[in-house]
């Protein structure tokens, strides 16, 4: 039933015979937990920390984190003589955790992902190393939103005085999903609003994300997912006045319209909105991190494989947490490694092969239409 699911829902869109892989990886410059001191401590506290691969690994990438995912790529190369390249779903700022504290929880406060970097060791050269990423092609970011959180919920649950987000802030982190045993409310997803008037805060957030963007990578964004959820429909407007011409969606998307309503909308890969941005569609997953799959990479390479069959480009999700260390150096470890081995299996394979940015591809589909 899953392989009829996924050849079905690779049918309809945009079709080409060139063999393309786009691999999108969200989450880049976003907070987890802060530390392995943390994530023991936050254990101890009762957290539940070891319930998900993102907190037990997933952390602010560091230099080292950045140098060795660059160094992998550049050991491959493409049929054009390019190396793979990573588009970053890129994270623009974090909580200020100081300031909201002072405010005794009122207010929210963020600071950009560069400064949340001078606070953590062996981060001194984060913004360097994205902007050497840029300029060799290795790692071309989109915007994945501000921060990576539903801050009016989140500084809802810190004013009553939620026992695991007061606990896990304290540690200045946040992605816990247990407590206690049970479940914290979702926090998140940044464009899900409990209200419809939320939603007018949100055009501001992600203004205040795209100006960001353009400070610490030296262009405007055009591509752009949200984090954990979809953003409401109409946010599609403020985009379009941004400059943001791709968006990344799923097949069946479900719009929040606030008060617990949704809008239901079927997508495909090449789907132009009446705001004239084209929709590009994920159909491939390599998460080595996560423990759900014994063999990611053999995963992934039918899925590709599938994708080809019907002539489409596979675009693959493969989060940030998968190549990150400074908690687990062997989570890192494993999962360049993995990845390695898939770089070599598809070039292998299908010697022909195009890597490509998510930017890249939409352009690419965009002058087929045009032509």
């Amino acid at each position: 039933m899953i392989a009829l699911r996924k050849n079905l829902s690779n049918i309809p869109g945009w079709n080409t015979k060139r063999k393309i892989i786009v691999i999108e990886s969200d989450d880049w410059g976003s907070i987890r937990t802060r530390s392995k001191k943390d994530y023991f401590a936050m254990l101890s506290a009762k957290l539940g920390v070891d319930k998900s691969n993102f907190t037990i690994n997933d952390c602010l990438e560091s230099n080292a984190d950045l140098e060795d995912l660059f160094d992998l790529l550049l050991q491959y190369k493409d049929s054009t003589g390019r190396p793979p390249v990573i588009t970053p779903m890129a994270i623009m700022a974090n909580p200020d955790f100081n300031k909201i504290e002072q405010s005794g929880f009122e207010t929210y406060y963020y600071e950009n992902f560069v400064d949340t970097c001078k606070k953590y060791p062996n981060h001194d050269r984060v913004i360097e190393l994205w902007r050497k990423g840029i300029e060799e092609r290795l790692f071309v970011p989109g915007l994945h939103g501000r921060e990576h959180l539903n801050a009016s919920k989140w500084i809802k649950l810190l004013k009553e005085k939620h026992g695991g987000i007061l606990t896990a802030f304290n540690h200045q982190s946040f992605g816990v999903a247990f407590y206690k045993g049970e479940k914290i409310p979702e926090y998140l997803a940044a464009f899900d609003p409990s209200t419809s008037e939320d939603i007018l805060a949100y055009e501001k957030i992600i203004r205040e994300g795209f100006e960001l963007f353009q400070q610490n990578c030296g262009f405007n964004a055009t591509h752009f997912i949200a984090s954990n959820s979809s953003e409401p429909k109409s946010m599609e407007n403020v985009m379009r006045d941004l400059g943001i011409k791709f968006l990344t969606r799923y097949k069946i998307q479900n719009y929040p319209l606030g008060n617990g309503k949704f809008q239901k909308e079927i997508n495909w890969l090449g789907k132009i909105n009446q705001n004239n941005q084209l929709y590009l569609t994920r159909n491939s997953g390599f998460e080595p991190s996560d423990p759900s799959k014994s063999d990611w990479v053999a995963s992934c390479l039918q899925e590709i494989d599938n994708a080809f069959f019907w002539h489409k480009p596979a675009i693959i999700s493969s989060h940030r947490v998968n190549y990150i260390g400074s908690i687990n150096k062997l989570n890192a470890y494993y999962g360049l490694n993995q990845l390695g081995i898939l770089l070599d299996s598809i070039i292998t394979k299908w010697p022909n092969v195009e890597f490509m940015t998510s930017m890249e591809l939409g352009e690419t589909i965009l002058s087929d239409k045009n032509a």
